[in-house]
């Protein structure tokens, strides 16, 4: 197994093809683009060959479709899709922003010549303290309303009876579009939440948070030498047709990576340091995230 940074892994998987992909695009506010995952068929070569950050969440084998890393490698917008008829439940405490149909807030079905009715279910949500929100696609009519707070774990809705692949987004500040698995409890995959353990941070600490790792990866991109210094902290998602900021924690996870593969890059950073920053950078993770399935 070789081991490649991500740009490398967009560019190589970038080369494989996925037949009948319906890509259906709706208000960027909401995440927009829409393919249907029941159409795709099996990629040309298998991803498992490649040792990327987070591959399929090892808590959600069974039910993980479409890992974040498939959208990007496909070019669409980064999301989660999952394969089950467990219901969707809130992955952080919030409050319900939006409860929609997929096909009403389709803008650009018409224009793009595919029928309402190849993007099913409803949309459903929810904002967690300030600056995070989840987004949850195609279930069937929602278990919870606009406007209401909902807890960790509280159920959303049902898988749509059509589609059988609800989806999970996950916008970070500033209306960055972050891997959902990068933001669990061990910052490596989501897990299933047991109900004993408080994980809500509230607004104030969020923002507190969010400042020291914003912090820690200025100092360390001060420190680089080579190409990377200039582009570091401006890493983009490419979805179809639209870039999107990386969450510092994928900033964070790409310099991590960079450290281990070419520690010449990092002139005047021991080891040591970089372990004593990646310890302050977690530990001061904003929003905790788990499992959007009830376990069993």
């Amino acid at each position: 197994m070789r081991e490649i940074n991500r740009r490398h892994f967009l560019r190589t998987t970038g080369k494989l093809t996925l037949a009948g992909a319906t890509a259906l695009s709706f208000e960027s506010v909401l995440l927009g683009l829409i393919f249907d995952p029941n159409k795709l068929a099996s990629a040309a070569a298998s991803q498992t060959e490649f040792d990327v950050y987070n591959a399929i969440n090892p808590s959600a084998k069974d039910i993980v479709a479409y890992t974040f890393k498939d959208c990007l490698s496909q070019g669409f917008i980064p999301s989660i899709y999952y394969k089950t008829s467990k219901p969707m439940v809130a992955v952080a405490k919030g409050t319900v922003t939006a409860v929609r149909k997929v096909e009403d807030v389709s803008s650009c079905l018409k224009r793009l010549g595919s029928s309402p009715n190849d993007a099913a279910g409803y949309l459903i949500t929810v904002v967690h303290g300030k600056n995070f929100k989840s987004v949850y696609l195609h279930l069937r009519l929602p278990e919870v309303k606009f406007g209401q707070k909902i807890e960790r774990g509280q159920i959303i809705g049902y898988p749509d009876e059509k589609w059988h692949m609800p989806r999970l987004c996950f916008n970070v500040e500033y209306g960055a579009v972050g891997d959902p698995n990068n933001f669990g409890i061990s910052h490596s995959y989501m897990t299933y939440w047991d109900g004993v353990i408080d994980l809500e941070i509230g607004n104030e600490e969020q923002d507190q948070r969010q400042e020291k790792q914003n912090q820690i990866l200025n100092r360390i991109a001060g420190i680089i030498e080579g190409p990377e210094k200039y582009t570091l902290l401006r890493k983009k998602h490419k979805g179809i047709n639209q870039l999107y900021k990386w969450a510092m924690i994928e900033k964070f996870r790409n310099i991590e990576y960079l450290q281990q593969k070419n520690p010449d890059m990092f002139p005047s950073l021991t080891k040591e340091q970089f372990l004593e920053m990646k310890k302050e950078f977690y530990a001061n993770q904003p929003i905790i995230l788990t499992l959007p399935f009830k376990k069993g």
